[in-house]
């Protein structure tokens, strides 16, 4: 016995199990070629953070706005995976900003270092048609038309002569769109570039053009380019193209945060429970606003509507890693739709709105309708077509800040648990307070940045 315990004590003595932790990968490292696609792929992470994840860097640009615009309803908890108050109440100010100004901007960095990098690391013959290059031009592209659809203003550090970057100043948030703009523009060269005609270079080559088509419909609502150039990106977007943003069931970090929050895992606190939605499916059972009636309340009582209410969830994302669509076909119909209304011209915008509801044979709209009922129907196809997208919120405060004719749908339609769905909303973005058209520059930019008051 005592020779076996022996044996076992040299045994120990000689295995060393120490472990050194290597620390940060080293700046360098990355500029070698087995690095670049994680680049890429850490640039489209980045942006899957910032619309909704519960990494320790991301941020809930669409749950939040979604439930500011009313997309959803609040149905539980205010704190994990809850709704808190403020955002209940349309408020998203500083504070409740900072996690998704900083995952935002985390979003827009990370792309545009990766083409700094790429441009400095690889033969110019190369960089010129790399896919990889492309790639962070077009997450690039996402990441700034996220921020400014989203955003009240822009703050872009400047580029310093040696590479570093200085603080930079309060900005409209239109400059997210220009550069959103030139990103989807290189993404594009790119790709054109790469000469390759493979199914994943076409869905790319589609993706940059349907994203430059949206931000340029942004920028002409704005006064800031022609309706025109935004129209002659969508005629080059098929129907039915689509360009998706993953997430992984890997992990609760990586989760669709969205769908987790309503998972019933043990979450339940958004439902479609008094929304415009709610009464639109009930009525047309449009798949495209599809939500389960599941028998349930909601995870907690909600104070705004009395007590607890039904836990009716939307049904658009159905698993842990269901994507985010940034980019389709159908969408460039509704940008051709509103370029024929800013033109005066009703039935052709009822046109191209009628080309989405035949496909999913829907009632067709009639051709004959007003200038102002037409507005109305594009933004209510606008409002379904994109629901749940983090696109809302910037629709809104496009249309809102122009007095562009048509009514609106959003709103909450029930006053409590107990109410019936009324046919108007008995509460909208503007009344009985106005609710926020964007969020605030976060406060953590605002107490570090001293360009920033």
């Amino acid at each position: 016995m005592r020779t076996s315990l022996t044996a076992v004590a040299l045994l120990l003595t000689a295995c060393d199990t120490s472990v050194t932790n290597p620390g940060l990968t080293p700046d360098g490292t990355l500029d070698k070629p087995e690095a670049w696609p994680a680049i890429v792929v850490g640039a489209r992470r980045a942006l899957a953070d910032a619309i909704g994840s519960a990494s320790a860097t991301g941020g809930q640009l669409l749950y939040w706005s979604a439930a500011v615009t009313f997309e959803i309803n609040p149905a539980g908890s205010t704190g994990s995976f809850g709704i808190p108050t403020d955002v209940q109440a349309g408020i998203l100010n500083d504070a409740t900003s900072s996690a998704d100004w900083a995952s935002s901007n985390q979003a827009r960095f990370v792309p545009e270092d990766a083409v700094r990098r790429f441009k400095r690391v690889m033969p110019d013959t190369l960089f010129g048609k790399s896919l990889l290059v492309g790639q962070a031009y077009l997450y690039a592209g996402f990441a700034n038309r996220t921020l400014g659809e989203s955003f009240c203003q822009s703050v872009i550090p400047l580029q310093n002569p040696d590479g570093s970057l200085s603080p930079g100043s309060l900005g409209s948030h239109t400059l997210y769109f220009l550069r959103a703009d030139t990103a989807f523009t290189n993404a594009l060269a790119v790709f054109t570039a790469s000469g390759k005609t493979d199914t994943q270079t076409t869905n790319f080559i589609r993706a940059a053009r349907a994203g430059r088509a949206s931000v340029r419909a942004d920028l002409a609502s704005w006064g800031l380019g022609p309706w025109s150039d935004a129209t002659a990106d969508a005629a080059l977007v098929p129907d039915t193209s689509k360009f998706l943003l993953p997430y992984a069931a890997a992990s609760p970090d990586q989760y669709n945060y969205l769908y987790w929050a309503r998972a019933n895992q043990s979450f339940r606190a958004h439902t479609e429970w008094g929304t415009f939605y709610e009464g639109y499916y009930r009525t047309t059972k449009d798949a495209r606003a599809k939500w389960d009636s599941t028998g349930m309340s909601g995870d907690a009582a909600v104070a705004k509507f009395g007590g607890s209410v039904p836990f009716w969830p939307e049904a658009k994302y159905a698993t842990t890693a269901a994507p985010v669509r940034l980019s389709s076909g159908w969408e460039m119909r509704l940008i051709e739709a509103e370029a024929a209304l800013t033109g005066g011209n009703a039935a052709a915008a009822v046109d191209s709105m009628n080309r989405r509801r035949a496909n999913l044979s829907l009632p067709l709209y009639d051709r004959t309708v007003s200038l102002d009922s037409a507005w109305t129907l594009l933004k209510t196809e606008r409002a379904v077509e994109l629901w749940l997208e983090t696109r809302r919120l910037g629709d809104l405060r496009r249309w809102i800040t122009h007095n562009v004719p048509g009514a609106y749908i959003d709103g909450t339609y029930r006053g409590s648990s107990t109410d019936f769905l009324h046919a108007t909303p008995i509460e909208t973005m503007t009344a009985p307070a106005a609710r926020a058209l964007c969020f605030a520059v976060g406060r953590n930019e605002r107490e570090t940045n001293p360009n920033v008051p």
